[in-house]
């Protein structure tokens, strides 16, 4: 199928690819908007320095005015300037907590000079704290140790240069230096100049980072991401509707000319008007509709046909029921005359013979015809059983002055067949034989093997098919003499011949031309095991 035509105006292709980037263009839109508002939201839950370094702009200028201190999330700031002298606070209770004298205690917020604290345990059993400087080369992307100080449970510092001149630290201090403040805040400092060079240093303080905090912020930023899932099962159901309303539109005329004909109208589809994947389904419902039609004409015909057929059925037995029973009721009134007694029963034994050939044929096509019938094979010697038939026909075929010319095997051969419908089946081709064919006439059997099957020919140099019946010879009443007259057949005689050789798994067909002296030819090919 060519690029061209799947990405055509009317294409399934097309409009499924259409539907999917649509749907992920307004997927994606919809993830990245609940995933920047959790971010937001994480953001404000863990609020940093950040913040107020988004203005740095305003603190190089001192316009602490223009730092809007609502998108603080609860923190608080303070400024001091290069002689340690308080200029601004957000908070003034937070002013008599951190004074200048604490700066030197405070971390950096870019980590280039940092404490670190490590708690420890002496020999005695007793908790002390490990403190050390250090400071983090951008350069080598290492960290350089400077000095380090030990103190004990008290504060009281017992070894290390780091705190020269001091023997003791505070509390405020030790968690100072821990970039904690009352153990409810993070504290955190940055050293700027301003835009005329004098040196700034900010404090920020925000709300400890906690577990429970974190876990509570990640529960309702998790939260806002159930909350899409609606939002995107409400996008997949509108694009499904619309895919589904689209599809409808698109295979409409298909469904109209369908509807039209179960009411009776065949309605011609107009290719153009559907999707290009399915234009092969209207050639084969164009199709399907020709083999309807035909199917109908053909259905129509043959149910003419074998209401015809039924109504000479029904004046062949009429007409020997008839004259049973005129003559039966003669007997019975005494009116024949002793001489003529037998000449009448003679008769009625023939008429009744005649009538139950008659209803024997039909039952048996009926018979055979039904679904639940099932085959009686038994394996034996065809060619043996070919022979005895043969035989016992002889005579009568002699007396019709007919000759038998068989070419049968002298060895056996083995095949699975039901020995009854086989023999209904020889008799139904002699007898066609019988009746069609002049005196003189000559019937030819032979058999030979195949691989895995039998074939069996059965033909004679008689008057051969006529040409109007070669093609439905197998057809249930079709029969030879299309001026049929009371007594010429039902036409059921062939149909149960090729309906034995279908119970059989095997195969039927009139040979035509048939071979040199032959008029008349039926090549019968049987397998030598049957199916169970």
């Amino acid at each position: 199928m060519k690029a061209s035509k799947l990405f055509a105006h009317k294409s399934f292709l097309r409009t499924c690819l259409t539907y999917f980037v649509l749907c992920s263009l307004l997927v994606f839109a919809v993830n990245a908007a609940v995933n920047a508002a959790a971010a937001a939201r994480l953001d404000r839950a863990f609020p940093s320095i950040d913040l107020v370094l988004e203005y740095e702009d305003s603190l190089r200028e001192d316009d602490f005015a223009a730092i809007p201190l609502r998108r603080l999330g609860g923190c608080a700031f303070l400024v001091f300037d290069e002689n340690d002298r308080l200029l601004y606070a957000t908070d003034n209770t937070l002013k008599e907590y951190i004074r200048s004298e604490d700066l030197w205690l405070i971390g950096s917020s870019d980590n280039n000079l940092y404490y670190t604290v490590s708690e420890t345990t002496d020999q005695t059993g007793e908790t002390d704290y490990y403190i050390a400087l250090k400071h983090f080369r951008e350069d080598t992307g290492t960290v350089e140790f400077i000095d380090y100080c030990i103190v004990d449970g008290d504060y009281t510092i017992i070894e290390g240069d780091l705190f020269p001149g001091l023997e003791r630290l505070t509390e405020r201090q030790f968690e100072l230096l821990q970039g904690v403040y009352r153990n409810e805040w993070e504290v955190s400092k940055y050293e700027y100049a301003t835009t005329d060079g004098e040196a700034r240093t900010m404090v920020f303080v925000a709300p400890l980072l906690t577990d429970e905090a974190y876990q509570r912020a990640l529960a309702d930023a998790n939260r806002l991401q159930l909350l899409s899932l609606p939002v995107f099962a409400v996008v997949i159901f509108v694009l499904a509707a619309l895919f589904s309303r689209k599809v409808r539109r698109s295979i409409r005329p298909l469904n109209e000319a369908i509807v039209a004909y179960g009411t009776g109208r065949r309605v011609e589809v107009d290719q153009n008007s559907l999707p290009h994947e399915f234009q092969y389904v209207t050639d084969s419902f164009t199709h399907l509709l020709d083999q309807l039609e035909q199917a109908d004409d053909a259905r129509e015909k043959a149910m003419r046909e074998k209401q015809r057929v039924i109504a000479d059925i029904s004046h062949d037995l009429k007409t020997p029921l008839t004259v049973i029973r005129g003559y039966a009721q003669a007997l019975k009134d005494g009116v024949v005359p002793p001489d003529k007694q037998t000449q009448y029963l003679d008769t009625i034994c023939r008429k009744a013979a005649a009538s139950t050939e008659l209803m024997d044929t039909l039952f048996s096509y009926a018979q055979l015809d039904h679904p639940d019938y099932a085959l009686q094979a038994e394996p034996g010697d065809l060619c043996e059983f070919i022979k005895a038939y043969l035989a016992e026909k002889y005579t009568e075929l002699e007396n019709a002055g007919f000759a038998l010319s068989p070419d049968l095997p002298e060895t056996p051969v083995e095949c699975d067949f039901d020995p009854r419908l086989l023999r209904r089946l020889l008799e139904n081709l002699t007898g066609n034989a019988l009746k069609y064919d002049p005196s003189g006439t000559t019937l030819f059997f032979t058999l030979r093997e195949q691989e895995g099957s039998v074939c069996l020919t059965v033909a004679d140099n008689g008057t051969g098919i006529p040409a109007a019946i070669r093609e439905t010879l197998f057809d249930p009443f079709v029969i030879g003499n299309q001026a049929r007259t009371t007594g010429s057949g039902t036409g059921l005689g062939m149909a149960i011949v090729k309906r034995v050789v279908d119970l059989h798994h095997g195969t039927i067909r009139l040979v035509y031309p048939p071979q040199e002296g032959y008029k008349t030819e039926f090549e019968i090919i049987l397998p030598r095991r049957q199916e169970q």
